[in-house]
């Protein structure tokens, strides 16, 4: 698998979390950190099912940026814990041998619990757009 690839699936689990609602189709869609980055500064986007103007309120927008800061929290603290845990893992694996590995796997996993819970302990978050004043249909 490619960096690439393994950099986009990472993308997609960070925002996987956050759906948008549109008025319009009734739909709920998910979309990528860049388009979520562009809805943020100019509080508009479309639709991509239906194609409707879509505007983002005040309100919605200061949740939606305290969710992604919140994410991008977690993922830096993941980052900086994986590193050390990877050349720990290895040392254990040289000294130990593969036995001594097993017995360390556990101690990641309850510390990336503890981390879990320390920074992404928000519930999934769902924006309600709504469609400008001038765009509604009569």
């Amino acid at each position: 698998m490619s960096e690439k690839a393994v950099s986009d699936q990472q993308e997609k689990a960070l925002v996987n979390d956050v759906g948008f609602k549109c008025p319009s189709c009734a739909s709920c869609f998910s979309e990528e950190t860049q388009w979520i980055t562009g809805l943020l500064k100019s509080r508009t986007t479309t639709c991509p099912n239906c194609g409707s103007k879509l505007l983002i309120e005040a309100e919605e927008a200061e949740l939606l940026a305290a969710f992604m800061k919140n994410k991008e929290r977690f993922g830096k603290a993941m980052s900086v814990f994986m590193v050390p845990y990877v050349i720990g893992g290895l040392i254990v694996s040289l000294y130990f041998g593969g036995l001594g590995f097993m017995l360390y796997m556990p101690v990641g996993v309850v510390f990336f619990a503890f981390l879990k819970m320390l920074f992404d302990n928000q519930p999934d978050l769902t924006i309600s757009c709504k469609v400008p004043d001038n765009q509604m249909k009569l």
